[in-house]
């Protein structure tokens, strides 16, 4: 007050103007700071927007091959021959690492979605007057409900594949178990034909034999005596061998390895009905054998009888 009653009216005016230009720099400068800050935050919000997008160009790239990777998997089909366990274990592997790529790539997109969702809010917070920058978001989520899109019918193709898959893995099972229980059954049965045979084989080559003079084999019940004396009270009786003869009182050979037999020292005539023309023996004198016999044909030797009796001279 003082100052305006010193001062002329030309020199109060000059001040007042002065003080009116000063405030009106102070909020031009305010208004400067503001759109500056406004323009960083649209730049800043192009640059997240321009980032994401290039992250999500590599993001379809990399769904598009995983994508591929489904449908070639798909061709794939379970053979129509019974599967082992380590294929059908195979098969189950392959299913869940498949499905762990479609939950990954889910994920991925639910990722991407709440990352557009901010950026369209501060979009429309930043960017009013931008409509170019809405427009880039808009096509952004449209791009990834397509991916998502996509995603979910090849979730539901490989789904349905995996149904059937199963349905196939059942009956591949079954006919395993089945298959399974029938080699155990025929195991069994080969394993008892198997004896059967052996058993079989071993009694047809079973062969044996006596040697000993004829008391010695009478009173071993291997010889009887039949009929009566050919002289009425002298003279011998027949002899012949007995009806059931008992394998214990003979040695028991493999005919079909042993072809040797040796005889103690003596002379030796073959009792049974087995012909001496199918084998040699050692020494031969006036019909009489010592020293051993060797069995030349076993089949045609044997023929007659599987037991053999030797009796000493």
């Amino acid at each position: 007050m003082r100052i305006a009653r010193t001062l002329p009216l030309p020199a109060l005016l000059l001040v007042t103007a002065i003080t009116a230009c000063d405030k009106s720099k102070d909020q031009l400068r305010l208004l400067s700071h503001t759109d500056s800050a406004r323009t960083d935050s649209i730049v800043a919000m192009k640059n997240d927007l321009l980032n994401e997008v290039m992250a999500s160009t590599q993001f379809v790239n990399d769904l598009n091959s995983e994508l591929a990777k489904l449908k070639s998997r798909q061709k794939a089909r379970l053979s129509t021959k019974l599967t082992t366990e380590s294929d059908m274990a195979a098969i189950k592997e392959e299913r869940s690492a498949v499905t762990q790529h479609i939950r990954e790539l889910v994920a991925r997109l639910d990722s991407s979605e709440a990352r557009v969702s901010s950026l369209r809010a501060r979009a429309q917070r930043l960017a009013v007057h931008d409509s170019s920058l809405i427009n880039q978001v808009a096509q952004y989520e449209k791009t990834i409900a397509d991916l998502r899109q996509t995603v979910e019918q090849q979730k539901a193709e490989y789904e349905t594949t995996i149904a059937k898959q199963n349905v196939q893995i059942a009956t591949l099972t079954t006919q395993v178990d089945t298959v399974t229980k029938e080699n155990v059954r025929l195991s069994g049965e080969r394993t008892a034909l198997a004896d059967t045979v052996g058993q079989l084989t071993s009694e047809k080559n079973t062969a044996y034999y006596v040697i000993g003079t004829k008391d010695e084999l009478v009173k071993q019940g291997v010889l009887v005596e039949e009929g009566h004396k050919r002289f009425f009270l002298i003279g011998g009786r027949t002899v012949a061998a007995a009806r059931e003869l008992d394998p214990a009182k003979f040695t028991k050979i493999d005919r079909t390895r042993d072809k040797v037999i040796n005889f103690p020292a003596g002379d030796y005539t073959i009792f049974t009905r087995q012909n001496p023309a199918y084998a040699s023996p050692f020494t031969s004198k006036d019909g009489k054998l010592s020293g051993g016999l060797r069995i030349d044909q076993p089949d045609r030797f044997w023929e007659p009888s599987r037991f053999l009796i030797i009796v000493r001279s």
